[in-house]
């Protein structure tokens, strides 16, 4: 019998939005290399997404199969693209009808309103699941498939796979704890039969149904997942007893490659940071430039006044990613860093938000915070790729306020010569061994810090974490989770609102504190600092790659 591999994703580079997307791009490489499995992953065919849109031309069609949906059967053509960036085949599945699949900016995005976002990822996932199903009892059957689901939206595939003596064995990983509800009429649409799979939720019912190992994407996230507040109470407390005792995490790899040169590398870690601090100079300089240069557009402005913004040697301090209100901290950031420019800090802040389903208008407290602050604060709310790498790499610190991080992008931080300040959550905790003088370096950040760093350790950064001993933690979660604040200028907006609850403002005090601590370092103890960047960029080196991720999952999937 051949084993072959298949990972089943609903979201790719070619349709990216978040942390899988990367994944999907290293990882199944690694497994096949380390497994010397035939590996593929399959996807559904976005159609309205560029990347994937543009690809019609170099995707062969392999086959055409039926899938039942709503008392009907729906043609489901499905291609195969060899791409030469990666070892593996990627399959797109692509339904006749235009309905499904059918995501804007990227996969998630489907609807105007967040109801109707759920309902139609629903559908579209539960016909993904069915067609996977289909596609692989269609196979050779002395092909024995080992499925690498991710998230819920691919564990649908579960729910379509239920039959006795079936020729796959089903893992899956979770890279956050999202879940949807589903009922027996959900199921039903596509062919599944609800009694082979009971349960309220897509996890719920999947999760009987694949083998005991239940994989997330770093060891603290696993402890998360069943153990912090946010998680365990708020946004998944049904699935924390089922999943306490089966979670494993594997930690990613590195999503960047070393910026500074090896040369560079080698005389910091002899002791001589003059080269490295030439060499981060000269990129301010040339992130400067790029600035100057930029000109803005209706589509991609720039916030805050770049004629009054500061050109002295103040710290720069930098964040960046996609913004989920629920997970990103943006709104951390801008009470944190508030806060600190109100009380006479002397430091530059650079924001990288890429708009999210809020679009501009859920980050105009981010404008408000430029206007104030125009001599400190630039806000860029697009893919600056003229300039972002040479800020990041100029800069002093890279800044991760996440309200929940599964892996977390420090290790970019670190690669890109930049020391990390990161809340004490998932893979942050892992990623950055603490500066245990700092003012920041609480009891709450000690007691999860000191699962993975000892006392001894060289610091590589700074941690910060909010009390652990608020009383109204949980139903503070609960209001911030909800999201209910206005994004049209009507009413409070995110940090307005969020700043009734005393969890929320902990947080950005203990962020503010950070910023304090990495100036001081930065300013009094420059040498301290050099330690720190040298001795975080070995930290990541050793400690995260995807070899070793590859490996972990072999291992537990017993090839």
């Amino acid at each position: 019998m051949s084993v072959k591999l298949a990972f089943v994703t609903y979201e790719t580079p070619f349709a990216p939005c978040g942390g899988i997307a990367a994944v999907m791009g290293r990882l199944p490489g690694y497994v096949q290399k380390v497994s010397g499995l035939d590996t593929i992953v399959i996807t559904p065919f976005h159609y309205k997404i560029e990347k994937i849109s543009s690809l019609d031309n170099r995707i062969k069609l392999m086959a055409s199969i039926n899938v039942p949906f709503d008392n009907k059967n729906v043609p489901v053509e499905v291609y195969r693209y060899n791409d030469n960036r990666y070892q593996w085949a990627w399959y797109f599945l692509k339904p006749v009808d235009s309905r499904f699949f059918a995501g804007r900016r990227h996969p998630y995005d489907v609807g105007e309103t967040q109801e109707e976002i759920s309902r139609i990822l629903l559908r579209d996932s539960l016909f993904f699941g069915a067609t996977i199903a289909r596609i692989l009892d269609n196979t050779d059957q002395t092909d024995h498939w080992k499925v690498m689901i991710q998230d819920w939206e691919a564990a649908t595939t579960a729910l379509a796979l239920t039959r006795e003596n079936r020729n796959q064995e089903l893992y899956l990983t979770l890279h956050n704890s999202y879940d949807s509800g589903v009922t027996n009429a959900d199921l039903l649409q596509v062919g599944i039969d609800p009694a082979s799979c009971p349960g309220e939720t897509i996890l719920q019912r999947a999760l009987p149904l694949v083998e005991r190992h239940v994989f997330t994407v770093s060891s603290q996230f696993a402890m998360d997942l069943t153990e912090d507040p946010l998680q365990a109470e708020v946004m998944a407390p049904h699935l924390k007893d089922i999943l306490k005792p089966r979670l494993f995490g594997v930690d990613n790899g590195l999503f960047a490659s070393l910026a500074i040169n090896e040369g560079i590398l080698a005389e910091m870690i002899r002791g001589n940071f003059a080269t490295v601090h030439e060499w981060k100079t000269i990129r301010r300089k040339e992130a400067l430039h790029a600035l100057d240069r930029f000109v803005p557009s209706e589509d991609k402005p720039i916030w805050g006044d770049l004629k009054r913004f500061g050109r002295d040697d103040s710290p720069w301090f930098v964040m960046a990613g996609r913004d989920d209100p629920r997970q990103k901290g943006y709104d951390v950031a801008a009470s944190g860093i508030t806060e600190f420019l109100e009380k006479g800090g002397k430091a530059r802040f650079f924001f990288f938000p890429i708009p999210g389903d809020e679009g501009l208008e859920g980050l105009y407290f981010l404008k408000k915070m430029s206007e104030r602050f125009s001599g400190s604060v630039l806000v860029l709310p697009f893919l600056f790729q003229e300039g972002f790498f040479a800020t990041l790499q100029g800069a002093a610190y890279g800044v991760m306020p996440s309200l929940y991080e599964p892996f977390g992008m420090a290790n970019e931080f670190y690669l890109n010569g930049t020391v990390g300040i990161g809340r004490a959550s998932g893979g942050i905790v892992q990623q950055i061994v603490p500066l245990r003088s700092a003012s920041s370096f609480t009891r709450s950040v000690q007691v999860r810090s000191e699962r993975w760093h000892t006392a001894s350790a060289t610091p590589t950064g700074i941690l910060f974490r909010e009390r652990d001993n608020i009383e109204s933690a949980v139903d503070d979660w609960r209001g911030i989770n909800a999201a209910e604040y206005d994004i049209k200028g009507r009413g409070l907006d995110r940090v307005e609102q969020r700043k009734r609850y005393p969890l929320f403002r902990s947080m950005a005090r203990e962020l503010m504190l950070s910023i304090v601590d990495g100036v001081q370092v930065y300013r009094d103890t420059p040498e301290l600092y050099y330690r720190m960047l040298v001795e975080g960029i070995n930290h990541i080196r050793r400690s995260f790659s995807w070899e070793r991720a590859a490996q972990e999952y072999i291992r537990r999937i017993v090839i």
